[in-house]
């Protein structure tokens, strides 16, 4: 039995999952901790079942996901409520970051790339990359030796040549990344006359990523009462770059130009498919090196923006929901973790803002959205991330 965390304590609920025993309660379908209280029981299911038919499906199950930190909070410390006011805004950010996540798969393995070829290169001075075995890269991570390719990409990735200007990325089926997203199939990296990432130049030299037509993204989330839910994210076409900045600094950009895809299946049995655009600046701390070594202790600032129709529906269904992103004074530090019985790594935001939107009205419904627009600032202190959410005037810190 799963439980969907329903803590009560003073300092407000993480997300979890208990297993079986301990001493619960029962309503409905849902079970909670027994020092639940009745009306906040009553009040978590009443607002579950609320978004479910008020919001299409997929974005439903976003928007529980952020019911996990409500929960079961103290009647008497007021963070119920407090959570409660910006648990729509929740729901616009972690739709938003799907979007945005799903969309950035091409350029994050572009840049994976990229950190590899450095890498190898750096181990290797003046040998031919097309001579050199990058599965035998070898990095130290926490005292311990990994191979870079499994680190980067996960276990049963194959990465080969593919042409004079272009590298193969076959993923293997069902290897969850270290980010959480399940990839397969096959994408292409073309480099060009660009060996490197640090030697692309805008606009004649640049790197770019084409999906291939195997290429397919399974994420996994989970539902109201904790069971986790794989979902298949077809991914149809669109054109991704990677390049030096041209304004000269050490800085790399990446745009995003008509990322299309959909959900395999909705609820309704329609198709809505993004059309998804952006540009990010990535910066490394001290130089224009992303060679594993040099970056994996280092700050990764990050600015840009990104919008326009998403894989969900808008409020009446008749057409994709229009979203748009935007990360202010970003700063993203590499952490490990285990994914598919390895150790892989990921990159996660750990100071700046994230500022994710509605772009119209019809996009969603005012009655349960008050505010079009929500604000996440994060830090990161101590070895504790935490962030502020920011909606219609009121503010709750995870």
């Amino acid at each position: 039995m799963l439980i969907f965390e329903a803590k009560c304590r003073e300092n407000g609920g993480v997300p979890r999952r208990y297993g079986d025993g301990g001493a619960v309660r029962r309503t409905g379908k849902y079970f909670f901790p027994a020092a639940c209280s009745k009306m906040r029981r009553t009040a978590f299911i009443k607002v579950n079942l609320t978004l479910l038919r008020k919001m299409n499906k997929f974005l439903a199950i976003t928007a529980l996901s952020a019911l996990a930190f409500t929960g079961c909070m103290d009647d008497d410390n007021g963070k119920w409520k407090e959570q409660q006011q910006v648990m729509p805004g929740m729901s616009i950010y972690n739709s938003t970051m799907m979007q945005q996540n799903i969309s950035m798969q091409m350029a994050g393995a572009g840049l994976r790339l990229a950190s590899l070829l450095a890498e190898a290169e750096k181990q290797n001075p003046g040998k031919p990359l097309a001579e050199i075995e990058l599965d035998k890269i070898k990095v130290k991570l926490d005292k311990s030796e990994y191979t870079l390719q499994i680190l980067l990409f996960g276990p049963g990735t194959k990465i080969t040549k593919s042409g004079p200007e272009g590298w193969l990325i076959s993923y293997a089926e069902g290897t969850q990344q270290a980010d959480g997203y399940i990839l397969e199939g096959s994408l292409k990296v073309n480099t060009g006359n660009a060996e490197q990432l640090a030697g692309t130049s805008y606009p004649d030299n640049m790197w770019s990523v084409e999906m291939q037509p195997d290429f397919v993204i399974k994420a996994i989330s989970r539902n109201a009462v904790g069971n986790n839910e794989q979902t298949t994210i077809q991914m149809k076409d669109g054109k991704t770059s990677l390049f030096r900045d041209p304004s000269g600094t050490a800085a790399y950009v990446v745009t995003l130009e008509n990322i299309r895809a959909n959900f395999e299946t909705t609820s309704s049995g329609k198709e809505y498919v993004s059309a998804w655009n952006g540009r990010l600046t990535l910066t490394p701390e001290e130089d224009e090196s992303v060679a594993f070594s040099d970056i994996w202790d280092d700050d990764l600032k990050a600015d840009g923006a990104a919008q326009g129709l998403s894989i969900y529906a808008n409020s009446t269904e008749t057409a994709p929901m229009g979203l748009s992103y935007k990360v202010q004074g970003g700063v993203y530090n590499f952490f490990s973790r285990v994914a598919s019985n390895s150790v892989g790594v990921y990159t996660q935001i750990v100071e700046g803002s994230q500022i994710c939107e509605f772009m119209q009205v019809g996009d969603y419904d005012p009655t349960l959205f008050p505010s079009p627009k929500v604000e996440c600032k994060w830090t990161y202190e101590g070895g504790r991330l935490s962030y502020t959410v920011f909606y219609n005037g009121f503010s709750y810190t995870i």
